[in-house]
């Protein structure tokens, strides 16, 4: 079971333009195209779901019964988009949710 809540860190907009998502900070950087991210659909997605609220098991469910996906899968893909939004600071973890 994987308990930890995660949650946006600073103020993004989350933006459909065209076929694509794009995450661009409000506030700092908002000129830095380094600071500019660009998600598939399901990582969108997965960026609603980080609310400070939802652990990842949640999610790995949300994401599994939304698109019809295995869940290993999931949650092997979960695991990475979640190091390299780690890594970037875009998020961080917000409390470990009691069991």
């Amino acid at each position: 079971m994987d308990r930890r809540v995660f949650a946006h860190r600073g103020e993004f907009a989350l933006r459909q333009v065209g076929s694509e998502s794009i995450l661009v900070p409000i506030r700092n950087h908002v000129g830095d195209l380094d600071s500019v991210y660009v998600f598939t659909d399901v990582a969108a997605r997965i960026w609603t779901l980080l609310d400070g609220n939802r652990d990842v098991d949640s999610i790995v469910t949300v994401i599994c019964d939304e698109y019809e996906a295995d869940a290993g899968v999931v949650r092997t893909d979960l695991a990475e988009l979640l190091g390299s939004l780690e890594a970037a600071d875009l998020i961080g973890a917000a409390i470990e949710a009691k069991s």
